[in-house]
Order: structure tokens, then C-alpha cells, then sequence
């Protein structure tokens, strides 16, 4: 199936190449399905470039980089998503495990944090 998911996701983004939530979509699918986190990460980057700190773009880059490992940074990113979304009283739970996650694993109880929660975005 996330095959058929990433052949959707693809053909929304050439329907609409320049829509940074159709950039993010297919940027998040392949970092959080680890399918190509280089391609995830340069779109993400796109997107945020269209959209400057828009909460829901910073928590893919975030999420791509607790993905690649990079916990400190990915913290800090999922972080700042975090406050974009408190101030604008906006909750959605998946952003706030990946942001827990993120935080055990800068604390050192490692990635596996990230087994804690099973979901479909």
C-alpha cells in the first residue's frame, strides 16, 4: 500500500507543483516511511521556503530529522513547531508524540521511543 500512497501523493504534487502543502504531504510520507529522507528533506526545505515558519512544515523537517538521527536538532525544530501551534491554539496529538520522542531521545533514553506509538498519519 505505501506505494500506491507515495503514487498519489506524487500525482496531487504534479496537479499542483508549486502548492507547498502538496510539497510537504509527499515530504512527509517518505521521512516518516524512511522511503528517501534526501528527497523528503529537500522538499520540506522547498515548502518552507514557500512558507516560512508554518507550523505543520517545521514538524515534517523535524520529524525528518529525528528520523536521520539528529536528535538535538530535531528537538529544537519540533520544538518551535510545537510553540507555532500552541500560539495559534492548535492541537494535533502525532506532532506532540513525535516532539516527546524527540525529548527522550536528546535525554538518552534512546530512539526506540518512537516504537511507543503506532498510527497512520
Amino acid at each position: 500500500m505505501p506505494d500506491r500512497a507515495e503514487e498519489y501523493y506524487r500525482e496531487a504534487l504534479s496537479l499542483e507543483p508549486g502548492n507547498p502543502e502538496r510539497i510537504d504531504n509527499l515530504a512527509y510520507f517518505l521521512l516518516d516511511n524512511e522511503r528517501n529522507t534526501d528527497e523528503g528533506m529537500k522538499l520540506v526545505t522547498e515548502a518552507l521556503k514557500a512558507s516560512p515558519g508554518h507550523f505543520s512544515f517545521l514538524h515534517t523537517k523535524g520529524w525528518g530529522l529525528y528520523k536521520m538521527g539528529k536528535y538535538d536538532e530535531a528537538l529544537q525544530v519540533l520544538q518551535e513547531s510545537w510553540d507555532l501551534r500552541r500560539e495559534k491554539a492548535f492541537y494535533e496529538h502525532v506532532p506532540f508524540l513525535h516532539l516527546e520522542a524527540a525529548k527522550k531521545a536528546v535525554a538518552g533514553l534512546g530512539a526506540s521511543a518512537e516504537s511507543d506509538f503506532n498510527y497512520c498519519y
